[in-house]
């Protein structure tokens, strides 16, 4: 089963991003939530999406509004509570990255 993996640090906050991105396998998802979500409009995150090994990024829809980055989101899916839940429940592991 594929992992799922969170972050939930903004960009400038560490190396969460290139770590995660280390460990991940094929068919695995990075969700991103909380200040994470600017990760997804910083102006080289399209490259890094495209370069990774992991074929799903995510956003939590309800971060990304209270930001006011939906317009910025780059090759990410803003996705609602329901899905997040979705998503943990067909994932194993469930790896939060800080």
């Amino acid at each position: 089963m594929a992992a799922l993996h969170l972050i939930a640090s903004s960009p400038d906050a560490g190396a969460a991003l290139q770590n995660c991105l280390g460990a991940a396998a094929p068919g695995d998802a990075i969700l991103l939530i909380g200040n994470g979500v600017y990760r997804a409009a910083t102006a080289s995150f399209g490259r890094i999406a495209k370069r990774s090994v992991v074929t799903r990024w995510y956003a939590l829809a309800v971060d990304v509004a209270q930001r006011g980055i939906g317009s910025e989101l780059n090759t990410v899916v803003a996705i609602d509570d329901a899905t997040f839940v979705d998503l943990v429940t067909s994932h194993q592991p469930i790896v939060s990255w800080s």
